[in-house]
């Protein structure tokens, strides 16, 4: 008999096992694969450590709440600063000014002939957009539209668009057409999201992370299974009894008092059993949206970029985001070589993609941003997520969320699919962690 049994160790698993076990409850996590940290992990490959999932993680977050509540270890390398490609040049985001200096680095590259068609280039629509912005974030303005259409209001420009088109993908993996203009308001806000304003990286691989979080579970008596499938979960008169494990070549079945699931709504959904749950949710879980990603792990003797932070494209079929990772951390690398990650998407993540001809035209991206990359660079690993794979980029489109909790009393969800709308990927999946923890503190009783 356990007090709680998760299933699943990405972040928002890990996160709650951790510190329900640091708060006395009797702990099993579960974990299908030999590798901790479900889509936040680390791949050891010709000497590098070869991330999965996330690269920057929020600093003063969700995600370091987590680590110190529970005294794991948090050892992140500041990434220093966030750039925009545009055109071959360069620009530098100010660490102060938040979206008004956005704009105003934008007006700046019509001095450096950039060529800005829109209504931008003129100060007056700097202010307007920044005043839009606030008003909305304060909730002052009803926004029932997507991204794309609320910032058509107030310029026509296709790099303003194609700056929050950067963003949104970096962050949500979805365009800004299908990015609903209420959730982004809600992640640029104080109160909620924060707007992710300070970050850095893992040298030591996002794996020793996930592992560290591991070792508070066992160091306060509970287990940690690898290489352990949930295939059931067992529910009797409207309450989860037990769960069913494949360990070792045969199929354990362990009593709990709670369960919570870190695979997804559509896995929990199918391992419990649709007829053990209320239809309307079943119905609601089958309609979600999962979003795509592609990604690229490239070695270099010599570094593609000297630049020390993240890179946002602007303008480009697939590719929105570049980051050289060994620049700011060079332990991901073996000594003399260098390691850049770039992410993109198929321009709309409503549909499954066709990954080769994705991946063509990604090609085409780092040709034009690299010139003679083939030459220059070697590609370790193409990392494609579709909608329907195990590990979508997320579970769920951004204001699709579900709730933390099931129609089952005693059953639960952390992770992306059930995150706080305006919350994104890591940190959504860390406050995920520290919600449940609560709830189920109120549930039960320590022995």
């Amino acid at each position: 008999m356990y007090d709680v049994v998760v299933i699943g160790s990405g972040m928002g698993g890990l996160s709650v096992a951790a510190l329900l076990a640091q708060s006395g409850f009797k702990i099993l996590l579960t974990e299908k694969y030999e590798r901790l940290g479900g889509n936040f992990s680390t791949i050891e490959y010709k000497g590098f450590k070869l991330p999965t999932g996330a690269v920057d993680i929020e600093l003063e977050g969700p995600v370091e709440k987590v680590f110190r509540s529970t005294g794991a270890d948090f050892t992140i390398s500041p990434v220093p600063a966030h750039y925009y490609w545009i055109r071959g040049h360069y620009y530098k985001l100010p660490e102060q000014g938040g979206l008004k200096a956005l704009l105003d680095m934008l007006n700046k590259t019509k001095a450096e002939r950039i060529k800005l068609v829109g209504r931008l280039a003129k100060e007056i629509a700097t202010e307007k957009i920044a005043g839009a912005f606030k008003r909305a974030i304060k909730g002052e303005e009803k926004v029932e539209m997507s991204f794309r259409d609320w910032l058509l209001q107030y310029t026509d420009d296709e790099y303003v668009l194609g700056i929050f088109r950067s963003i949104i993908f970096s962050l949500f993996s979805v365009n800004e057409s299908e990015m609903p203009a209420s959730t982004f308001f809600r992640f640029m806000s104080r109160e909620v999201g924060h707007g992710f304003r300070s970050y850095g990286h893992a040298p030591h691989g996002n794996i020793a992370l996930m592992n560290s979080l591991a070792d508070v579970i066992k160091g306060n008596h509970g287990e940690v299974w690898t290489n352990a499938e949930t295939k059931k979960i067992v529910i009797k008169n409207g309450k989860v009894r037990s769960v069913v494990i494949s360990k070792d070549g045969r199929e354990v079945d362990i009593a709990t008092k709670i369960v919570i699931s870190d695979i997804g709504p559509q896995k929990t959904v199918e391992i419990a059993g649709k007829n053990n749950i209320d239809p309307t949710y079943v119905k609601r879980v089958e309609d979600l949206k999962p979003c795509p990603i592609i990604t690229f792990l490239i070695a270099s003797d010599q570094p593609l970029v000297d630049i020390k932070g993240t890179i946002g494209i602007v303008g480009f079929r697939n590719l929105y985001c570049i980051d050289p990772m060994s620049n700011t951390c060079p332990e991901v690398a073996p000594p003399g070589k260098h390691l850049l990650v770039t992410f993109g998407n198929p321009p709309s993540s409503l549909y499954p993609m066709n990954a080769r001809m994705e991946i063509e035209k990604y090609l085409q991206d780092l040709e034009e941003i690299f010139p003679n990359f083939q030459n220059r660079a070697e590609i370790l690993r193409i990392d494609t997520r579709n909608i329907d794979d195990e590990w979508p980029a997320y579970h769920v489109f951004p204001g699709q969320e579900l709730s933390t909790k099931t129609p089952i009393e005693n059953l639960y969800m952390v992770g992306d699919g059930v995150k706080r709308p305006g919350l994104m990927g890591l940190p959504g999946c860390a406050q995920t962690g520290l919600d449940v923890a609560e709830l189920v503190k109120g549930e039960i009783k320590l022995h």
